[in-house]
């Protein structure tokens, strides 16, 4: 992560942290192979890098944000202007899929958000969706170090860098998705990061109380988590 850490007037192109998009994009060409007729939404589009991307494979996607970023990589006839704070601009079950690159975490009522995400994809379809992995060994000794997770910095006494607002851990994640409909079918991560000889004498102690879920590989070294869900109802 380096530009987007900021919060600056300058949006960067790739507003999210390294290989990110491209561990996404591996992701929904593998559990979406038939992209001609697939409806997905991007939200947030930020500056519709992500968006392009999916429509030159043949997807027909919806970019949706909530200020019409310039400049913008996407066709913007096909960019739709929202609040995912509130009621998605969908139709119950309208889309094939869903994807969410680093969003929920800037939200005020990340549940909610959750829950539109199921209602707008159709039964058994997909929701892609990533943030900061505030339970890996980096954000966690942050924590104990200075007060705060990696990526969720204090730069104002009413912001914290790049206008996140709450971490999302897995555990308040998997009680979402249970509520919602969602299940989990694959947790990956954009890239393993930390694992050093301290990070791995430590971590015996950091996971000694948590679910078996919890206390793998992923989360304790992925510094982004990708959440792959289908709607089962």
């Amino acid at each position: 992560m380096s530009d987007y850490q900021t919060n600056s007037d300058q949006w960067p192109e790739h507003a999210a942290a390294p290989n990110t998009h491209n561990r996404v994009f591996e992701l929904v060409q593998h559990y979406l192979p038939k992209a001609n007729g697939t409806k997905v939404a991007d939200l947030p589009c930020g500056a519709g890098a992500f968006a392009a991307r999916l429509g030159i494979a043949g997807f027909t996607v919806t970019a949706v944000d909530l200020e019409a970023v310039e400049p913008f990589y996407f066709d913007k006839k096909q960019r739709v202007l929202a609040d995912a704070n509130l009621p998605l601009p969908f139709a119950n079950g309208e889309l094939d899929a869903m994807i969410s690159i680093e969003g929920i975490e800037h939200l005020e009522n990340p549940s909610l958000f959750v829950r539109e995400c199921a209602r707008v994809v159709k039964t058994g379809g997909l929701v892609f969706l990533s943030t900061p992995n505030v339970d890996s060994y980096r954000s966690r000794r942050s924590t104990h170090l200075h007060g705060f997770h990696k990526y969720f910095k204090p730069v104002t006494a009413e912001q914290k860098m790049a206008w996140h607002l709450l971490p999302i851990d897995m555990t308040f994640m998997r009680g979402a998705l249970r509520k919602a409909n969602l299940e989990i079918v694959e947790v990956a991560v954009n890239r393993m990061h930390g694992k050093n000889f301290f990070s791995e004498l430590l971590r015996p102690l950091f996971n000694r109380k948590l679910p078996a879920e919890l206390s793998g590989a992923v989360p304790y070294y992925g510094e982004v988590i990708i959440y792959v869900l289908k709607k089962v109802g």
